[in-house]
Order: C-alpha cells, then structure tokens, then sequence
C-alpha cells in the first residue's frame, strides 16, 4: 500500500480489525514524496482525529536509512511529530559502509529520539550495511543507548541465514515487535534480486514455506506483530479488501501455533 495515503492506511487497517498501523513519515530514499505530517500541523491534528475516529494507532514511523551524508538535525522534526501523533517506535535502518561513523550517527540520533520518549528499532536489511541480526546486535551494543531496540523482519530473517542462536541470546526488552511475511524457502542470492524480493513480492504469512511457526515461538509473545507484505497481487485489491485477507491469513497462523 505504498500509494496510499495515511489517511487511507488507517481507514484499511480499521477495516482488516488491526489495533495499529506503521506510516512511513521520512523518506526512505532521497527524493521520494512522503506525505507531509511533519511541517502541516494542520493536516497533523486532522490524522490523529482519524486515528481516534477509527480506533488505530501507531505502531511506528519509518523508515529513517543513516548514510554517510544523513544530517541528525535535520530529522528532529520527525522525531517530534512522531511523539506528537503518539508513536513510540521509529524504524531505523543502518546504511554506512563506516561503520564508526554510524555508529556515531546512530548514537546522537539515538539521543534525539529519548528527549522525545521515542525508542529506535534497528532493522536489518540483506542489501544494507548492517545485512544480518549478528551486524544489528554488534551495531546496537557499540551505540549502547537504551532506547536503541532490534526489529526481526521475518524474510531478511531468513534470506539473512537464519540466526537462531543469534536471536537467543537478545534480551527479550530488546524485540519490541516483529514484521512477518513469507516467501520461498529458497531465497534470491544476489543483491538486486533481494532487494526486489523484499519491496514487491513478499507472500502472506502461511503462504510460501519460511518457518514463521517457528520464529513467532522463539519471541516474546507479548509483542506486536506487524505485517509486511508488498505484494503484486494485493497491490491490485482496495486497500481494504487487502487488510482483511492479510488479518486472516495471520489469524490462520496464529491459531496453528
């Protein structure tokens, strides 16, 4: 639902009877167009009227990507209004190649963030600097702030090699939720074909052959699952129609457990 509008995004995930829904405020690349809930305060109290009309909430703001040139500054107005719209989580991923320097990046924005009572979830991306959960935990512990998080995103899970022993070791206040989809068990080897992988042809859960099962029970079951799951097929329903087939294939999921 790339296209649609966070007005639409919260009316969908109402209709597919979610609690909460991620909406992407920072512009995961440079020059593509987000919606402006940043500097149209306006149209700011109008969304987070919508949010209380339909019973949604936010999940998380994304994705904020740290490169080489990324301005900390520069992003404390999102911070801010992610707080003011009542997120608490705002998707981080990490893309210098220097890892000292993002560190160093990660760490002020990391403080940015906590002046606004926001934690910072860390993702890792196959065709990102940080490109597996061993990359994401070292990285975590080298800017060793608290409200610094790891988000396991269920495919770069897998097509990352699996971690399992990895992800034992994480302390359980450190996943604050999960993204879930599912794809084939074999996966694509090189860069560009991961990368198409993960922002259009991911399955619905229960769909393709990861072991979703498996990974749902080695985390706290407590947390948030959030569903992600760019889709050539679901792109063509309404939004609606789309949120309500993803809810029951995750409900089909979680009933098997």
């Amino acid at each position: 639902m790339l296209h649609a509008d966070p007005f639409e995004l919260v009316s969908a995930a109402a209709a597919g009877g979610f609690d909460r829904c991620g909406i992407r405020i920072v512009s995961p690349d440079p020059g593509r167009p987000v919606f402006d809930l940043i500097e149209d305060r306006a149209m700011r109290s109008r969304f987070v009227e919508h949010m209380k009309n339909n019973g949604v909430e936010i999940l998380d703001f994304e994705a904020v990507w740290l490169r080489s040139d990324t301005d900390v500054n520069t992003l404390i107005p999102a911070l801010e209004a992610a707080a003011d719209m009542g997120s608490k989580y705002v998707l981080t991923v990490g893309n210098d190649f220097e890892i000292p320097r993002l560190t160093d990046t990660f760490g002020r924005l990391a403080d940015a963030a906590d002046r606004f009572g926001l934690i910072l979830p860390l993702e890792f991306i196959t065709y990102s600097a940080v490109s597996n959960l061993a990359a994401a935990v070292d990285l975590a512990a080298q800017v060793g702030r608290s409200n610094v998080g790891i988000v396991i995103d269920s495919l770069q899970f897998f097509r990352a090699g699996a971690e399992w022993d990895v992800l034992a070791q994480i302390p359980r206040s450190r996943l604050p939720y999960i993204q879930i989809s599912d794809g084939p068990i074999v996966g694509p080897t090189d860069i560009d074909t991961l990368r198409y992988e993960a922002r259009t042809s991911r399955m619905a859960p229960g769909a393709g052959e990861l072991d979703l099962r498996k990974l749902l029970q080695e985390l706290p079951s407590n947390i948030p699952i959030s569903i992600e799951i760019p889709n050539p097929e679901l792109a063509r329903l309404p939004f609606d129609g789309a949120a309500m087939q993803l809810r029951e294939a995750t409900d089909r999921l979680l009933d098997s457990l």
